[in-house]
C-alpha cells in the first residue's frame, strides 16, 4: 500500500495549502470572492466554471457517498485548500486508515468553492504566484512561470492507479497528451490568452480565460449569462458526412460520417472513464419513413465488480479521424440523412442508478441533415 500512495503522488496524499495558512498581505481572506473584489472578469468566468463546482458537483457527491473512508484522497483534488475540509488526513500507508483530527480552521463556505484561486495561486512564501511576475498590486506577488506549465494541471488530471479491486483511478488525459507530442500546454487550450485589462481601470494586456469549460457539459441547469460564456466552448471534434451528389432510385447509397480529433491534444473522450461519444445517423425519405438508423459508441467500457477492468476503448486519438460508414437503398424520392453526435458525462443508466434526476449528462456536438436526391 506505501508504494500505491507513492504513485498516486504527493498531491493526493495532502492539500495544495497547508492548514492555518494565512491570507497573504493585502487580501482580505483566501476565497475566491476576496480575488474576484479586483479581478472581477476572471472570477465571473471561474464562477461559471467546472472547477468552481468541483465540490458541489452532484455526480461526485454522489461518488464520494459510495466509500467515505476514502474520499480523503479524492478531496484533495476537489477541495485542494486543507481549510476548505472539515477533518485532516495523514498518509499512513493504508488508504483506509489515515490520521485524522478534526480541523479547527476548517471554513464551509470556502468548501463550497471546489478548486478556488489558491488551489492554484497560493504561494509558500505568502505572496501571490502569478505567470507573469509583472503585476503591480496591493499584494506580494511571486513569479511563477509553472501556471503556464502543463504540470500544474496534470497533477491533478493524470491520477492512474488502483487502490483496491473495486477502487481505481483511470485519469489518463496528462499521458494523453503527452504521447501526442504537441507543443501546446492544456493553458493554451483550456485558458486561452485574451487581451483586456487585469482589473477595472487597468491597462490592457495579456491575460488567460478562467472558464475551464472541459467537455462543455455544465454541472447544473444554467442560468441566461452562463449560457453566454458556455457558448464560446469549441469542441475538439470535427464532423462530417460525406454522401454522392445524386443516386439512383434501387441502387445502394454509399456514404461516411467522420469524426475527426482536430483539435484536442488528448483523446476525445478524456478524463473521466465513464465518458463516451453517441454518433447517431438516421435516414428518412420525404414522407418521414425510417429507411435506415445507425448508432456508433465511442468511449471505454468498463466493469466494475467483483474487480474493475478496462475491457474496451475506441477512442479518438489526438488527429485521427475515425469513419462511420452508412448504407442505404435509394428510394424513388429524395432522401434526408440525419446526423446526431453527443457527448455524455454518464450513461443515463448510471445516471439513474445515482438518482441524478435533473442532472446535465450530455452535450449536442454536432446535429445537422443534409439531402440527397434520386437522378432522373
Amino acid at each position: 500500500m506505501i508504494a500505491l500512495l507513492l504513485l498516486m503522488g504527493a498531491h493526493w496524499e495532502s492539500p495544495r495549502v497547508p492548514p492555518g495558512a494565512a491570507a497573504p498581505s493585502g487580501l482580505a481572506g483566501m476565497k475566491a470572492s476576496d480575488c474576484g473584489a479586483c479581478h472581477q472578469e476572471i472570477y465571473k468566468e471561474w464562477q461559471v466554471s467546472v472547477h468552481a463546482h468541483a465540490w458541489t458537483d452532484v455526480q461526485f457527491q454522489k461518488e464520494l457517498a459510495k466509500d467515505p473512508e476514502v474520499g480523503w484522497v479524492c478531496i484533495n483534488c476537489h477541495t485542494p485548500a486543507a481549510d476548505q475540509q472539515a477533518e485532516i488526513a495523514v498518509a499512513t500507508g493504508d488508504v483506509r486508515n489515515p490520521e485524522r483530527s478534526e480541523n479547527p480552521n476548517f471554513s464551509s463556505e470556502w468548501q463550497q468553492e471546489g478548486i478556488t484561486c489558491m488551489s492554484c495561486h497560493w504561494g509558500e512564501d505568502g505572496a501571490i504566484r502569478g505567470p507573469y511576475g509583472d503585476t503591480s498590486a496591493p499584494h506580494p506577488v511571486q513569479h511563477d512561470p509553472g501556471l503556464q506549465d502543463s504540470e500544474l494541471c496534470m497533477s491533478c488530471h493524470q491520477a492512474v492507479a488502483r487502490v483496491e479491486d473495486t477502487l481505481v483511478c483511470s485519469f489518463n488525459t496528462g499521458v494523453e497528451w503527452q504521447e501526442s507530442g504537441s507543443e501546446a500546454s492544456c493553458q493554451s487550450c483550456h485558458m486561452p490568452k485574451v487581451e483586456r485589462p487585469l482589473l477595472p481601470g487597468g491597462p490592457v494586456r495579456e491575460v488567460r480565460q478562467h472558464l475551464f469549460l472541459g467537455s462543455g457539459i455544465p454541472k447544473d441547469a444554467l442560468e441566461p449569462h452562463e449560457a453566454d460564456y458556455y457558448a464560446l466552448f469549441q469542441s475538439g471534434l470535427d464532423v462530417r458526412l460525406e454522401l454522392p451528389d445524386a443516386a439512383a432510385p434501387g441502387s445502394l447509397v454509399q456514404g461516411t460520417l467522420t469524426l475527426h480529433n482536430a483539435r484536442a491534444d488528448h483523446y476525445v473522450p478524456s478524463g473521466d472513464p465513464e465518458r463516451y461519444l453517441l454518433a447517431q445517423i438516421q435516414v428518412r425519405d420525404a414522407q418521414g419513413e425510417l429507411l435506415s438508423q445507425s448508432t456508433a459508441r465511442i468511449g471505454q467500457r468498463w466493469i466494475w465488480w467483483p474487480k474493475a477492468e478496462r475491457l474496451a476503448d475506441n477512442r479518438i486519438a489526438p488527429d485521427e479521424s475515425r469513419e462511420l460508414p452508412l448504407s442505404f437503398a435509394m428510394p424513388e424520392g429524395a432522401v434526408n440523412v440525419s446526423v446526431l453526435v453527443e457527448h455524455y458525462r454518464i450513461s443515463p443508466e448510471n445516471a439513474a442508478y445515482h438518482e441524478l434526476d435533473g442532472y446535465p449528462i450530455k452535450k449536442e456536438i454536432a446535429a445537422f441533415t443534409q439531402s440527397l436526391s434520386p437522378t432522373r
